[in-house]
């Protein structure tokens, strides 16, 4: 009688297992009703615990107990990885995790141009929805952001890589700024290569506001470290640099006016510590953030007695370098930097 009731016990306790087991496999395998897909970001640092109820909470999984067990079974609670993710309509709970684990979150294609101030490259990510530009540009400005990266500056313009990135949906904008910055400092690494010049912190910057002039003067990548020459031999001889291009950043980034088509002479009398046809030397900050060329121009310029050029051929965009004023002056003047 006696092992007949443990039998009992036995088989309805195995009943019981079976049910809950069939449960669990139902609710991993049976999707909730959802009639479009959802974005679910899961943060850097999420427990298990709190992943499950914001899929919940969205609509994804039917129980977030179920996934919690679910991911556990399978040892990879410690495996999922921050992201955007997005789930589409009837997607399987088992899928949902697979997904979470191997870390298939959605990235935005952002590709950013040589040569953008970081007000442009604030309004290129919100265009294209990986974050606000103002909270961007917030982050750019932020001082001790700057200085965590090792920029000797009070923000980072200048040094935000152009480059082709693959970024989560919304991100967080001081991050975006970082993965930028981090790649600027990989850039200079294979620049320098094997060259024995280290730069200091203060020479560097001074560096990255010529090349951040040199992005927006050259049009043919040969040319860039001969107008680098140019406005190094400048500065030696106490010379303003006169660069056109620094005239259309105050005028774009100060006054909030079009780039213009022509820069003309009463341009140049603008009133503008970045203006360096009335300022000697270089200007406060970086104009743009400049590319590889460019930095490797202003990092390694060659030696040369130049102290002029000017756009040659419009149709090319080659460059006429010139010793003297006389030189320079030969033919006539077409407007350089636009």
């Amino acid at each position: 009688m006696k092992a007949n009731h443990i039998r009992s016990i036995m088989q309805n306790l195995l009943i019981l297992f079976l049910i809950l087991l069939l449960a669990i496999v139902i609710l991993i395998l049976t999707p909730p009703f959802r009639s479009e897909s959802v974005e679910v970001k899961i943060k850097s640092g999420s427990s298990l615990r709190d992943i499950a109820k914001e899929l919940h909470n969205n609509h994804v999984i039917p129980s977030s107990r179920v996934f919690e067990l679910y991911v556990r079974a399978r040892g990879s609670e410690r495996n999922i990885k921050s992201g955007t993710y997005r789930f589409m309509p009837l997607e399987l709970p088992i899928v949902a995790a697979n997904k979470l684990i191997k870390g298939n979150y959605i990235t935005q294609k952002v590709v950013i141009p040589e040569g953008r101030t970081a007000r442009q490259i604030a309004l290129i990510l919100e265009s294209n929805n990986v974050t606000r530009a103002e909270a961007f540009l917030e982050a750019v400005n932020d001082i001790e952001l700057a200085r965590s990266l090792g920029i000797p500056a009070s923000n980072c313009e200048g040094y935000l890589f152009p480059d082709t990135y693959f970024f989560d949906p919304q991100s967080d904008s001081r991050e975006l700024v970082s993965q930028m910055v981090r790649g600027f400092f990989a850039a200079i690494e294979r620049i320098e290569g094997s060259k024995t010049e280290i730069l200091n912190p203060q020479s560097l910057h001074q560096r990255v506001i010529l090349a951040s002039i040199i992005e927006r003067e050259y049009r043919l990548a040969e040319d860039a470290p001969l107008i680098a020459s140019v406005f190094l031999n400048r500065l030696r001889k106490n010379m303003p640099l006169q660069s056109c291009a620094t005239v259309v950043y105050v005028m774009t980034e100060h006054l909030g006016k079009e780039a213009p088509s022509v820069v003309h002479y009463g341009d140049l009398k603008i009133q503008d510590p970045y203006n360096t046809y009335i300022n000697r030397g270089l200007p406060p900050g970086p104009i743009s953030n400049p590319g590889e060329i460019s930095l490797k121009a202003a990092l390694f310029p060659p030696r040369t007695d130049y102290l002029y050029f000017r756009l040659e051929d419009i149709n090319t965009g080659k460059h006429r370098f010139s010793h003297t004023l006389e030189e320079h002056n030969y033919s006539e003047i077409i407007p350089k930097g636009l």
